[in-house]
């Protein structure tokens, strides 16, 4: 429903199931830092199957992909008994281990995917015009929308926070009204004199003093945010 209205949602799905699976438009595969496929993903089977890796009968394609990679599906190990040389022991059955992401790298690169995906991004390149002097405009930061729309939202959601977790905000309050109270009472009747004069530098000194200290706390939400920015 969000997605409907223009969202763009951005989450982690831990071994999606077909009826997931099947929802995606575009799949990038990647291990050790290597592309192994890019394209469609309702071609994704049709190119694994080319290359001699089918998928079984009712298995998951998402868990068929993940197991091609980490060399632990049956199309793999087919593979290794085809093709495992004889007598070479234990030391070729690592070589063939290790280099299974790099065999289905080699296939990508060799595919008529990677050529037509090379093709969009070199007329990507050439859109963009011969290299000239670059502004500094072009190195700055830039963002969709502007600070005060920034600042608005930033502050909604923590005006949303605070009133979602109200004993944080009750206890602040009640801890300035005790601290007002009893600078109150110290600093009650001061006289209009010289003593006078040090006493009030002396409460402001407090105060001030009081208020830095208590604007620490606001450390926790960047703490809190943290995580979820991240």
């Amino acid at each position: 429903r969000l997605s409907r209205r223009g969202r763009t949602i951005i989450f982690s799905i831990h071994q999606p199931r077909y009826s997931i699976f099947k929802l995606f438009d575009s799949l990038t595969l990647l291990a050790s830092g290597k592309v192994l496929y890019h394209g469609p993903a309702k071609h994704a089977l049709e190119y694994f199957s080319s290359i001699g890796y089918e998928c079984e009968p009712f298995n998951n394609p998402a868990d068929f992909f993940l197991d091609v990679i980490n060399g632990d599906s049956t199309a793999v190990v087919a593979s290794k008994e085809d093709h495992r040389p004889v007598d070479t022991g234990k030391v070729a059955e690592d070589n063939v281990d290790s280099s299974v992401v790099d065999v289905l790298h080699q296939k990508y690169l060799s595919s008529s995917l990677y050529q037509s995906t090379k093709e969009a991004l070199g007329k990507v390149e050439l859109g963009r015009g011969s290299k000239q002097r670059l502004s500094k405009l072009e190195h700055e930061i830039t963002y969709a929308n502007g600070f005060l729309t920034q600042l608005y939202w930033v502050s909604k959601r923590s005006l949303k926070n605070l009133i979602r977790n109200p004993q944080a905000s009750i206890a602040q309050i009640a801890v300035t009204i005790i601290l007002a109270l009893v600078v109150g009472a110290i600093f009650f009747g001061v006289k209009l004199d010289r003593s006078g004069i040090q006493n009030r530098v002396g409460s402001l000194f407090f105060v001030t003093t009081n208020q830095c200290f208590s604007s620490v706390s606001a450390i926790e939400l960047f703490i809190r945010d943290k995580k979820l920015f991240v």
